[in-house]
């Protein structure tokens, strides 16, 4: 099979990329980075001529596996314009493309599409995405995405586009570099290991998945999804591990060697963002998913991860 990965030198890409060439599939990048080596072109979503080369020089696809964006809550409310740019023009021109060609598309989406529906129900399954509005959403990240997936569904029920969305949540593991705008378990680890106080935001709780695991789930759609002309659908794609962010807290700074008075407890916005994710994943475990790697280890591999980018940089 014949890939073309977006965002193929991100976090995730990376990981994706990677898992894709064991499997032996034939894998072609593409990302803002100049790089010169075999199977990566310099590519930005938003432009299309750009994409369009890509296609009729290193295509025909089978299928095309969108990771790239702009991520996150912080930044998208510091970046609005470059958020909605990236994360709806990228989608459109890549769904063109992918119509175009007769390529399969695979969306990534987030968790935060969900919004209000995660203070409204006990566990949220993929359905009900549909009834969640824009005015639903928390963020202007989850409002590019949501909108993002609308724009896949339509061109699936309207214009026979073969696409399925992915919608992950919380995954972390090695290859994230330390900022603001980065998880709270990396920003958790990174601070333990240079005695900088880790913020917990009082009563959230959150299931952390092992990149890994997650890369897993997204092959999973790759091999056994079954696409039904006119029917869009999307799998959440996570772990069903729950832990509180006060505990995960501790956790990180016993893994890093650090003293738990780092920890500084303090309410949480009341904006942006949903205090519990509570989620079901039945739907991906039943393309044979089950996640593996447990938060202990997961939080020692990321600490090996920070400890030699900090020797790096001594």
């Amino acid at each position: 099979m014949k890939v073309l990965v977006t965002g193929g030198l991100g976090f995730i890409g990376t990981h994706l990329v990677s898992t894709l060439r064991r499997f032996g599939h034939e894998v072609v990048s593409v990302d803002l980075q100049i790089r010169d080596f075999d199977e990566y072109v310099r590519a930005d979503v938003t432009n299309f001529s750009e994409l369009w080369r890509v296609f009729k020089v290193n295509g025909p696809f089978d299928v095309v596996i969108h990771t790239a964006g702009e991520v996150g809550r912080l930044v998208g409310e510091e970046h609005p314009q470059k958020m909605i740019y990236v994360n709806d023009v990228g989608v459109i021109n890549l769904i063109q493309l992918c119509l175009e060609s007769g390529s399969k598309l695979i969306y990534f989406s987030t968790s935060e599409v969900y919004g209000k529906r995660f203070d409204d129900s006990s566990c949220v399954e993929e359905p009900d995405l549909f009834n969640v509005s824009p005015f639903d959403v928390t963020n202007v990240y989850a409002m590019s995405k949501l909108f993002g997936e609308a724009l896949v569904a339509h061109y699936v029920k309207n214009y026979e586009l073969q696409a399925v969305g992915v919608r992950p949540f919380m995954i972390y593991g090695p290859g994230v570099y330390p900022s603001k705008y980065k998880s709270a378990l990396d920003q958790f680890i990174y601070n333990a290991l240079v005695g900088k106080p880790l913020i917990v935001h009082r009563g959230s709780s959150r299931a952390w998945c092992y990149v890994d695991d997650f890369v897993e789930g997204v092959m999973l759609v790759l091999h056994r999804h079954e696409f039904q002309p006119r029917v869009y659908e999307a799998y959440n794609i996570g772990s069903d591990e729950y832990i509180t962010t006060e505990e995960l807290a501790k956790k990180c700074v016993k893994a890093a060697g650090a003293s738990e008075e780092l920890i500084r407890l303090v309410e949480p916005p009341e904006k942006f963002l949903s205090l519990q994710k509570k989620f079901s994943i039945k739907k991906i475990k039943e393309l044979g998913y089950s996640p593996k790697v447990g938060i202990d280890q997961g939080i020692e591999e990321v600490v090996k991860w920070y400890r030699s980018l900090l020797r790096n940089h001594t």
